[in-house]
């Protein structure tokens, strides 16, 4: 009997969480430019396609450009504001490797619902080789998640020649 209104819950869940629509995230799939800046976190220039928070993020959390960008090292910070009703858990931060492989980067936990909050990135495991040389030049896509893997935002590393 049981196994039976576990079965009628599984298939009522699966019926109601299918068929709502997402929320629409809108992401360039082309990596193309950076917003550039310096070591201080001050803003050079601008790409308008990086760091666009996603409509269901939207005024509960902002994201100020890595710093710095180019980077030689491959050590970037970001600055994360929250402003939520619940703190969010957690963030991971991915990208694609050298070799085209998603890779996981970091993952912050998130015990704030409001304030700010500073990260290090390190992206030297973005060479599959583990050289830096590797990555000299190239622009990286980086993409920062939620718990449930919603997109929060994503920009552009650049690696100084």
């Amino acid at each position: 009997m049981w196994n039976r209104r576990w079965k009628m819950m599984w298939w009522v869940w699966l019926i109601v969480c299918g068929c709502v629509a997402p929320l629409s995230e809108s992401v360039s799939p082309t990596i193309e430019n950076f917003t550039e800046t310096d070591a201080a976190g001050n803003i050079l220039r601008i790409d308008p396609d990086d760091w666009r928070i996603q409509e269901r993020f939207r005024n509960e959390v902002r994201v100020r450009p890595p710093f710095p960008n180019p980077t030689a090292n491959g050590i970037v910070s970001l600055i994360v504001e929250y402003n939520t009703t619940a703190p969010l858990g957690r963030i991971d931060v991915l990208s694609t490797n050298t070799a085209g492989n998603p890779i996981f980067i970091a993952r912050w936990n998130v015990a704030i619902s409001f304030g700010t909050e500073f990260y290090r990135l390190n992206l030297a495991p973005l060479a599959v080789s583990g050289n830096l040389n590797e990555l000299r030049g190239r622009l990286f896509r980086i993409r920062l998640l939620d718990s449930f893997g919603n997109l929060i935002t994503y920009g552009d590393i650049k690696f100084a020649d």
